[in-house]
């Protein structure tokens, strides 16, 4: 089975990292990556959020979603894979481009290579559950079945 290994936005197959800068329309507001709309749903706060969503960059929107100015919804922990699966919706499905990309992955295993990550990545070891390469192949079949 063919793997891709995705991580940085800059790097090959950089368009699956939730870094790579493709607005994206979701509640009536345009943000500028799927990172600024998924680290803006950790909290309830609308000014918080608001500040995310105008965050310079993706890493800015994650470091503001990580700071602790940032007060989680309390569950954050069950809610989390569904802000990643709306953001990936819309990066994936209001980006042709994008979208034709993923579908072309085929049947490939999608992975974040991420070393630090054990829960949307694969981590230093390759343990982890690499959910963001698991919703992105969800997401694959759902474009492919359509």
């Amino acid at each position: 089975m063919q793997e891709i290994r995705f991580y940085h936005e800059f790097d090959d197959y950089g368009y699956f990292s939730n870094y790579w800068v493709a607005e994206i329309s979701v509640e009536g507001k345009t943000w500028a990556s799927s990172e600024h709309y998924y680290q803006s749903c950790k909290t309830l706060d609308p000014d918080y959020r608001e500040r995310i969503r105008l965050a310079p960059t993706p890493d800015d929107a994650k470091t503001l979603g990580n700071s602790p100015e940032c007060v989680y919804r309390s569950d954050w922990d069950t809610y989390k894979d569904t802000a990643m699966r709306i953001a990936l919706n819309a990066k994936f499905r209001q980006h042709d481009d994008l979208k034709k990309l993923l579908i072309e992955s085929g049947d490939a295993v999608l992975i974040e290579n991420s070393a630090t990550d054990y829960y949307w990545g694969c981590g230093e070891d390759g343990s982890g559950k690499s959910m963001l390469g698991k919703l992105l192949m969800e997401l694959r079949s759902q474009l492919i079945a359509e």
